[in-house]
């Protein structure tokens, strides 16, 4: 998904100009395809946004996920699933 889609996507279109702004400077970062690195990338990002007080709902945050399985090979998203099946499993 590109940038204009996520403007236009309706589930997109309460984003606070942070958020917005914050998503797509990450949608932006050059991309591995490996999942060690995206779950790297995704972690870093995620610890930036709490640092500045940007808070994700599950629909957003799923987006980025798949924004960042866009470049992966199949068994790199087998991979990138089975660790984010792992970790969802380990929640409370």
């Amino acid at each position: 998904m590109d940038s204009e889609e996520l403007r236009t996507n309706p589930a997109f279109q309460n984003l606070t100009p942070e958020k917005l702004e914050f998503i797509l400077n990450f949608m932006n970062q050059k991309k591995t395809g490996n999942a060690k690195d995206m779950m790297a990338l995704l972690m870093a990002f995620s610890g930036k946004a709490k640092s500045k007080g940007i808070r994700f709902s599950e629909n957003e945050t799923d987006f980025i996920i798949e924004h960042l399985k866009e470049s992966m090979s199949p068994e790199e998203r087998r991979k990138t699933d089975l660790i984010l099946n792992m970790m969802k499993n380990r929640k409370p």
